[in-house]
């Protein structure tokens, strides 16, 4: 009898992220602002999303340490900068984290 060939390919394990997408509005609007190292790519990914809906602020931080505003639909083309997330000044001032930690609209 003749054995069946089995085509099995070995996938590379994905990287481990540091936090669970859900938390990373609230700790946002907790402190304000969040800081996302150039190689965390799955958190990049899903702050465009949220960029997108208008619920973060995305600044790339440039190489002598200043921070530049990434519009909507530009932030794909900065993927290798560091990035700093802040809250978007719904009411006030773009940044400042809520005083108690919780979402306020």
């Amino acid at each position: 009898m003749v054995e069946p060939e089995t085509n099995v390919v070995a996938f590379k394990p994905r990287a481990k992220v540091s936090h669970h997408p859900k938390t990373l509005l609230e700790r946002i609007y907790a402190a304000g602002s969040l800081s996302v190292p150039a190689d965390d790519l799955a958190t990049k990914m899903a702050c465009v999303t949220l960029q997108g809906l208008g619920l973060l602020v995305i600044e790339e931080i440039l190489a002598d340490g200043t921070p530049r505003l990434l519009e909507r639909g530009k932030a794909r083309q900065s993927m290798d900068r560091p990035w700093r997330l802040s809250k978007p000044a719904f009411s006030g001032e773009a940044g400042k984290p809520d005083a108690d930690g919780a979402f306020r609209f």
